[in-house]
């Protein structure tokens, strides 16, 4: 089997209200979509979020060249030879995003080849796993009597994982006993999105939250921030979890090597797709750091359901407008009572919705 053609997109897909993040706004969500198909009728699919930057664009031009004629079930073989041969570029950033995507794809690809999900290849280990359910973003039109019907909805559904993002911290503590208290005794996280930069007044703040029981707070510094994240580390009670947007073993490692992190949030579709997810998931069983996948749970039930190490699924409610990847899907995983279950059908199981892509092209 040899690989033919490699083909990726952009897509576009509007929100119904701007996602704030931080300092961080977003009218729409765009996505990368790659289809990898052989000379034997086969295709893989890979998707994951562009950021608005030429993902599609580096996957053909630094890529695509590399594929063509190669055997696709070779990952190890593809995934050194898309990183040593773009090394120059290849250390974080748009180049990651890209050979992430191109690797899900791969393995898609081959597990429709081998007739088994995604999640059999690259272990096995359970067929039903927990949901962490994202939500709790700051708008416009939402105050904390929003949040506590949001928060009270997702308890009442069933989810016992349940993180909110961050607002403005001098405000935040306000929100997160709101969300407390509406989480019941559900476990309650909280995502800084790389918001903070002074750890001394962070923990001005932070020091309030003793009571709040806090699963972890997430991502409080950017990632390049070791030093300060080091300090607040030092002086915070509260667990830390960090790196969705990291990208290499090599980082991860480093990450764990200084003990920065008590959970690693890792992102198959950024940190180097299924082939480096296994290693980086491999370091943190050494050290037994559990690792929590970052949303994209069509992509990650595959890695909760193949390895013990990885805690949960994670997905934000569709309804809340903050993703939007279930529009370009032709189906998307099932949840019930905040659960999920491994799909059995070939490959990832899930397929992209071929009008919605060409609707949503950019």
């Amino acid at each position: 089997m040899k690989i033919v053609d490699v083909r990726a997109m952009t897509c576009d897909v509007p929100v119904p209200r701007p996602i704030i993040m931080g300092d961080l706004r977003y009218n729409t969500r765009d996505y990368v979509v790659v289809e990898i198909t052989t000379d034997e009728g086969l295709s893989g699919f890979g998707w994951g979020m562009a950021r608005y930057a030429p993902v599609a664009e580096v996957i053909e031009r630094n890529l695509k060249p590399l594929l063509i004629g190669e055997d696709p079930l070779l990952n190890e073989h593809l995934w050194d030879r898309l990183y040593y041969l773009n090394l120059l570029i290849a250390q974080r950033g748009i180049y990651m995003r890209a050979l992430s995507v191109v690797d899900i794809a791969l393995w898609d690809l081959k597990g429709k080849a081998a007739g088994l999900p995604v999640w059999k290849l690259l272990g096995g280990h359970r067929r039903r796993m927990p949901v962490l359910m994202a939500g709790g973003y700051v708008a416009a039109d939402r105050d904390v009597r929003a949040l506590r019907d949001e928060v009270a909805n997702y308890a009442k559904r069933g989810f016992r994982l349940i993180k909110i993002a961050a607002g403005e911290l001098a405000t935040d503590t306000e929100r997160l006993r709101v969300a407390r208290e509406a989480a019941g005794d559900a476990k309650l996280m909280y995502d800084a999105h790389w918001g903070w930069r002074d750890p001394q007044a962070a923990l001005r703040v932070v020091r309030g939250w003793a009571d709040l029981d806090l699963a972890w707070i997430e991502d409080p510094f950017p990632s390049e921030h070791l030093a300060q994240l080091a300090r607040f580390r030092q002086r915070s009670t509260i667990p830390l979890a960090i790196g969705e947007d990291i990208t290499g073993r090599w980082a991860f490692q480093r990450i764990l090597d200084d003990d920065l992190a008590d959970t690693l949030r890792v992102d198959v579709t950024n940190c180097g797709g299924f082939t480096e997810a296994l290693k980086i998931c491999a370091l943190a069983a050494a050290r037994g750091v559990p690792v929590s996948p970052h949303v994209y749970p069509e992509i990650h039930v595959h890695l909760a359901a193949a390895l013990p190490i990885v805690a949960h699924v994670e997905m934000t409610d569709p309804p809340q407008g903050i993703e939007a990847m279930h529009r370009l899907m032709a189906s998307t995983l099932e949840i019930r009572d905040g659960m999920a279950d491994a799909p059995d059908r070939p490959g990832l199981g899930f397929e992209p919705d071929r009008a919605a892509l060409k609707e949503f092209r950019r």
